[in-house]
Order: C-alpha cells, then structure tokens, then sequence
C-alpha cells in the first residue's frame, strides 16, 4: 500500500511539474521548436559578431598600414633633416674656407698695390729703368688678376643670396618667418623652402625698412623664387640677387638696355655684369657711342621729344 502511494504521489509531482512548465497543451514538437528557435537566434547573433569582428579586424589592418606609412614619413624626414645638417655644416666650412681666402687674397691685393706705389715713385723720381717699367707691368698684370679672383670669389660666396627689398620692418621681428610668409602670400610659392640664414642689412633710415638677405640651402629653391618674381610687378616689392658692388654698378648700367630690348620681344640673358640680347654681347659704352651718334638725327625729326631712360633695376632681379 505504501508503494503505491509512493509511485502515484511521483506521478502526480511529474504531471504538476509538466503542467507548470509546459500547461495543459503542449506538446513535444512545439518544445522542439522553441528550442530551434532559441539556437537560430544564437546563430543570428554569433554570425553578427563575426561580421563586427571582421569590421574591427579591417579597422586594425587600416591603422596598421596607416601607422607604418607615418613611421615610414618620420623617418624620410629624419634623414631629409641629417642631410640639411650636413648641407649646412658643408656651406658653414666651404664659407669659412672662402673668407680665409677672400682675406689672404685681399691682403696680397693691398700688398701688391703699395708695392705699385712705390714703383711708380721711384720711376717718377727720375729712375727710368727698364727693368723697373716692366717689373711695375708684371705687378699691374698680377693685381688685376687678383682682383678678378676676388670678384670671383665674392660672387661665387653670393651665389645662394637673394635680396628682398619693400618689407616693412619691426621691432624684434623675425625676419625667417616674415620672408616665408612673403614668398608664399606674394609669390605664390607653396612649395616648402629650405634656408640658411636670413637677416637685414644695411644702416637705418626712418620710414626706410631695410633689405633682406636670405641664404638658401639649395640653388634650385633660389632659382624658383626668382623667377617668381614677375608676380611682384606693379608692387613696391623687389628680389634681386646679390652682387659685389663692383658687378652691382655695370649691373646698374644694363638695366636699362635690357628692359628694352625685352620690350622689343628680343632675347635676353644676364649673367653677372654680362647682358646678351640675342645671344650677342652688349657692351653699355658701345650702346652710349650710337646713342650720341644718332641723337642729332633723331632730334631733326622729333625736336621736342627726348629719350626716356630709365635707370631703375627691374624688380624681378633678372
């Protein structure tokens, strides 16, 4: 009797267990269900992480690639930045080494120049010897070639120099960052620019800023900026490149001609104190000689017109 009630209470728990947890109708292929479809959620689920996972992993690959192309940029810059170091320390000695030069030359100059004096003295006093007359010839020879190489030098030395005219000047100015701005707003140059030393010169004058000189490292930078000058035409605003005086002064003598003869479409190169028009060289004095010559004939025809000369350098320092 005990069993029995035993067996029919198990019944009765599993029958009440059921009916909590599944009711009265439920049956085992709508478990089945439910449970099929719990599991394709899951996969629904598991399939939208993989997706994610695979959006992240490409995400990472992306920064990974960008990563090495910024290390790869770091470095070309670290090395661009050694080699301007080296340029620079290669133009500081080649420029130390020039200005020992430039002295011993000049020295030797001045040396050679007293030594003339005295020669002529002597000559003068009444010594009329050949040997004296044509020591002195040999001496003259000697200093005019010195002089070239130190005219030579000189230029050579001013080379990477360009000079920048018509910036207004500052109080503690600095004056790198105003030529930069300049040549990019002015200029028009985008290009970045590599510099040596940048400053003004010259004395002060109110209401009259000063020069700047810019050194470049690289000649091709220079050459560009140059060139860009046409775009400063019409402004109070110059590039020219720097000259000895000496060179600067024939220099100033060419100006005119070759203003004219680009006015005339003709060609014209400038080097140093050299002016070609059609790759003919040009002499000023000659241009002087058949200016006077043709002046009386020019002012029968136009007598009350005169020949506008213009002795102002042209601003694009060509």
């Amino acid at each position: 009797m005990g069993d029995k009630k035993n067996k029919k209470s198990t019944a009765d728990i599993l029958q009440e267990s059921r009916h909590v947890l599944y009711g009265d109708e439920v049956e085992v292929a709508t478990v089945l269900e439910n449970v099929l479809t719990l599991l394709n959620r899951m996969d629904t689920r598991l399939v939208s992480i993989e997706k994610n996972t695979s959006k992240n992993t490409s995400t990472l690959t992306q920064m990974n690639d960008k990563l090495n192309s910024l290390t790869a940029r770091v470095i070309a810059v670290e090395t661009d930045i050694v080699n301007v170091k080296s340029r620079v320390s290669d133009l500081e000695t080649s420029s130390e080494g020039t200005g020992n030069l430039f002295d011993e030359v000049k020295s030797k100059t001045c040396s050679l120049e007293k030594d003339i004096e005295q020669l002529k003295r002597n000559n003068g006093d009444g010594n009329d010897s050949q040997s004296i007359k044509a020591e002195l010839r040999k001496l003259e020879s000697y200093n005019e070639k010195l002089k070239g190489k130190l005219l030579d030098m000189q230029c050579r030395s001013m080379k990477y120099n360009l000079i920048f005219t018509g910036l207004q000047e500052q109080r503690d100015e600095n004056c790198e960052m105003k030529i930069r701005q300049f040549i990019h707003n002015e200029m028009k140059i985008q290009k970045p620019l590599e510099f040596g030393n940048i400053h003004r010169f010259g004395k002060s004058e109110p209401g009259k800023p000063r020069p700047i000189i810019a050194r470049f490292l690289l000649y091709s930078d220079l050459d560009m900026v140059k060139k860009a000058g046409r775009n400063l035409r019409g402004t109070f605003y110059g590039v020219n490149e720097q000259f000895p005086p000496e060179i600067e002064e024939q220099r100033r003598k060419l100006y005119p001609i070759a203003k004219q003869a680009r006015k005339e479409k003709l060609k014209v190169v400038m080097k140093r104190d050299k002016l070609y028009i059609n790759d003919k060289l040009v002499k000023p004095d000659e241009i002087a000689d058949d200016t006077e010559h043709k002046e009386p004939q020019r002012s029968t025809t136009r007598p009350n017109k005169r020949p506008r000369v213009n002795s102002t350098p042209e601003r694009d320092g060509s």
